[in-house]
């Protein structure tokens, strides 16, 4: 069994309840166990156990990471604090040489700070994978393999449709364009708004995206609005020479043909809904034991995070912004 610790007891991790957390996740499946978990607040840990303390009454509790890593041997850890604490987390995990890394968006708060963090962890041989997490929804995996296949013929351009704060948020459904169309953009034109808010000594305001149009190296364009498609938000429309498909994490996808036809999916094997945690660890897992990178690692995620900094430096400046971006240093406060 492959040993998960767990930084950061909050939303994502484990409060949100069910399937929908790292934790829930990992109690679906057969492939991981949760070790241990760490968090600096004695609430934190309470309302983990009245959450969950019947499911993992073996898991151990820690107040300081560096005393999980000093006790356990852990295969994956997953990072779930809050942003602004990513790097100093980062940088410790990586010195502690767990197998791999499960990293929660937004990945770093400056392009400066992921690459140093990408740097280490190259040395060091550790993959990481960043929680995307509405990519491992069983459907849009599957529709990524049938569109990748040719159901509708050769794509020609993807929408996506999801508002909100650049890189806490938003890069969800940028990382969904990317399934679709590529993991190489090379440019980005944004329009969005600065919050008038409070942040730290040294960081700018996390701007909210309005739209942004996504060039990529192969010729296609993607483009993101902060709007509901035709299946809500967080969801896709992708065009194809023979046909279109809409593709949403919370609903179930459609598809047509070259003529409008509905494409009946069901006979195409569509798999029955399950945490995209527990797929997302599943992956890792499967890598750690021969298989290819988990989806998310690497590289893709690197253009996912060069993309929503492209976009956040073009709502400033107005301009178009090339990937990668020159502009490392910019600091973000993104709290996600």
């Amino acid at each position: 069994m492959t040993r998960v610790g767990i930084i950061g007891l909050g939303h994502i991790a484990s409060s949100y309840g069910g399937a929908y957390t790292h934790v829930g996740g990992i109690l679906e499946s057969d492939k991981v166990e949760l070790t241990a978990v760490a968090d600096i607040t004695q609430e934190a840990h309470d309302t983990f156990m009245e959450q969950w303390g019947d499911k993992f009454p073996d898991t151990k509790h820690y107040s300081d990471y560096a005393d999980m890593f000093a006790a356990e041997e852990l295969d994956i850890v997953a990072v779930c604090t809050r942003g602004p604490h990513h790097y100093t987390a980062m940088m410790d995990v990586i010195k502690a040489a767990p197998k791999a890394i499960f990293l929660e968006k937004p990945a770093t708060c400056s392009l400066e700070e992921m690459d140093a963090v990408v740097d280490a962890a190259k040395a060091a041989d550790i993959p990481i994978t960043v929680s995307y997490s509405r990519h491992w929804g069983p459907h849009v995996l599957r529709m990524a393999e049938l569109i990748k296949d040719g159901l509708i013929g050769e794509v020609t351009g993807v929408v996506g449709h999801c508002g909100n704060s650049l890189l806490s948020f938003t890069s969800h459904q940028t990382d969904m364009i990317c399934q679709f169309a590529g993991y190489d953009p090379v440019a980005v034109y944004a329009r969005g708004t600065v919050p008038e808010t409070d942040v730290p000594d040294g960081y700018a305001p996390e701007p909210a995206l309005q739209s942004m149009v996504i060039e990529f190296a192969s010729g296609l364009v993607g483009t993101q609005v902060a709007t509901e498609g035709e299946l809500g938000t967080i969801a896709v429309d992708i065009q194809g020479t023979e046909g279109r498909a809409c593709v949403a994490f919370y609903k179930p996808p459609v598809a047509w043909n070259k003529k409008g036809e509905p494409i009946d999916l069901n006979k195409l094997g569509l798999p029955e809904n399950a945490s995209p945690f527990k797929l997302a660890y599943e992956q890792i897992v499967a890598h750690l034991e021969s298989g290819p990178l988990p989806h998310c690692t690497n590289e893709n995620f690197i253009a996912v995070h060069e993309t929503g900094f492209a976009a956040i430096e073009s709502i400033l400046t107005g301009q178009r912004v090339e990937i990668p971006n020159v502009n490392r240093g910019r600091k973000v406060f993104a709290n996600g």
